[in-house]
This record gives structure tokens, C-alpha cells and sequence, in this order.
């Protein structure tokens, strides 16, 4: 269990109390042949998850970390701070909370990275980033490996793991002048599934990309999500904001394109 702020904001954000595992039986033993229908599972079944509708509250048991991003029309990437980052000049690993657009937290992001790799490779440093759900149980695993860009002939790219160990896919930087693009890869084929294209104009590498930017992720020249950085004078701070334009998006792809939006927030 990670014992940071945005661990602790995900646990007291909602009231609802979270339904306890069931106690353990004992192993049932048989006096005759039985035939296998199913392969064992490596993974522990997770816990059932409490989630915040328009309708009221309801109890959902996911299959995988990263189900309840399904039906959402939008998610909304905070970052939280501490008192000693303000007051220092020495970089502290990053912290977010992934919101509902009811404003309910979803996912605690957590990174774990070096100190040496932050205060000298800055945004191109390796990390990993860990997102827990409501129950701490951890959903989603993303990896960004050492990179300073396609300018210097190592683009960036981004990881997207769930547990135990199942690689989601992966987000690519493509080398290109003018303006910022990506492509999202599925993790089994290793093909294309999503294009991520930034801000015309913004120069080589994402160099010039300004605070306050718009990407448009399509696929076959259709818009399927949209994804901007914008400054929340409520909240006084930026704040990263996912799209889901095509309702028709799986869960998976919905991870794929928040580990997207994880990358852009590194640049």
C-alpha cells in the first residue's frame, strides 16, 4: 500500500464503505473423477468496487483494474501537492487523482522514481506510475522508460501493464516537426490502434507546447476521445481532462488512452 496524499484523498473522498472480502473456505476434497472446465486462475478475484452514478450509488465486482472507466463520458487528471515541494525547490515524485465527472476519485496515481533521475533528466526521466482504486488494490501500472525525445533520437513512450504482469499496450512518440503526434499501440498485436495528435505549431520534440494545449485521438479518421490541459481558476491549478467522444469505446481502449494522457502530462 502506498501511504502518500493522493492515497489518503482517494480513501476519505467518498463515504461509502467498502465491502469486505469473503473469508476463506476450506478446500473441498472429492472421492471420484472430476472433469476440468476451466483453467485455474493466477490472480486473486478483486474486490467488489463502490461507484457513484448520476442514478445514486451502485456496487460494481470488475474483472480487471480498469472496468470501471467503462460508460464514463469523461475522466479528470489532479495533481496534488505538497507544502515542501512549494517551499523548496527540490522535485518531489508526482501525485494525481483521476475524478469522475461527478467529481468522484476513480484512481490514485502514485509515482515512484530516483531523486538523481528527477533533478537531472527532469521530464525525460524513467518511472513508473501506479494507480489504486477506491478498494487499494492496484489497477493499472504505467512504465516510461529513460527518453529525451525524437529530437535526440529516443522518442518517448509509456507502458500500460495491469496486474499481475499483462502488458495493455503502449503509447509511442513519432518523430515529427511541427506538430506533436503518437500513435497507441495494442499490446498483443503490437499494431496501431489510436493516433494522438497535438497543438500545430508547437515544435520539434513537444519543446514549444503551451500550458494550455488540446489533442485529438482518432482512429481511421474518426474522433473517438479528446484530451486538454486547462486551467481550473476554481481550483487554482491545471487540470488534464479526457474526452470520450465515441460511447462506444471499450474498457481497454479507455485505459490505453488515459496511459496516453499520463505521457502528456510527463512532457
Amino acid at each position: 500500500m502506498l501511504q502518500n496524499d493522493a492515497v489518503r484523498t482517494l480513501q476519505y473522498d467518498s463515504e461509502i464503505r467498502v465491502a469486505q472480502q469473503p473469508s476463506p473456505t476450506e478446500p473441498r476434497v472429492y472421492d471420484s473423477h472430476v472433469s476440468i472446465t476451466s483453467q485455474p486462475r493466477t490472480e486473486a478475484p478483486r474486490i467488489p468496487l463502490p461507484i457513484a452514478t448520476v442514478a445514486g450509488s451502485r456496487t460494481l465486482i470488475p474483472l480487471s483494474g480498469y472496468d470501471c472507466l467503462a460508460d464514463l463520458p469523461s475522466v479528470h487528471i489532479e495533481q496534488t501537492f505538497e507544502l515542501n515541494e512549494a517551499l523548496t525547490a527540490v522535485s518531489s515524485e508526482n501525485r494525481y487523482v483521476v475524478r469522475s465527472p461527478l467529481g468522484d476519485a476513480i484512481f490514485a496515481a502514485s509515482e515512484s522514481s530516483t531523486e538523481n533521475n528527477r533533478l537531472i533528466w527532469g521530464s525525460g526521466r524513467p518511472f513508473q506510475m501506479h494507480l489504486l482504486d477506491k478498494t487499494h488494490q492496484e489497477a493499472l501500472v504505467f512504465r516510461k522508460k529513460f527518453a529525451l525525445g525524437a529530437l535526440c533520437c529516443q522518442p518517448k513512450s509509456l507502458e500500460i501493464w495491469v496486474p499481475p504482469g499483462n502488458v495493455l499496450g503502449r503509447v509511442v512518440q513519432s518523430p515529427t516537426f511541427m506538430q506533436p503526434e503518437f500513435f497507441i499501440e495494442d499490446g498483443n498485436s503490437g499494431q496501431p490502434v489510436f493516433c494522438v495528435e497535438g497543438p500545430p505549431n508547437s515544435g520539434f520534440c513537444c519543446f514549444c507546447l503551451p500550458r494550455e494545449c488540446y489533442f485529438k485521438i482518432h482512429s481511421g479518421g474518426t474522433m473517438r476521445a479528446s484530451i486538454d490541459h486547462k486551467w481550473v481558476t476554481s481550483k487554482s491549478q491545471y487540470t488534464t481532462n479526457i474526452y470520450f467522444s465515441d460511447s462506444k469505446l471499450t474498457s481497454k481502449e479507455r485505459a490505453l488512452i488515459l496511459g496516453s494522457a499520463f505521457l502528456l502530462v510527463s512532457l
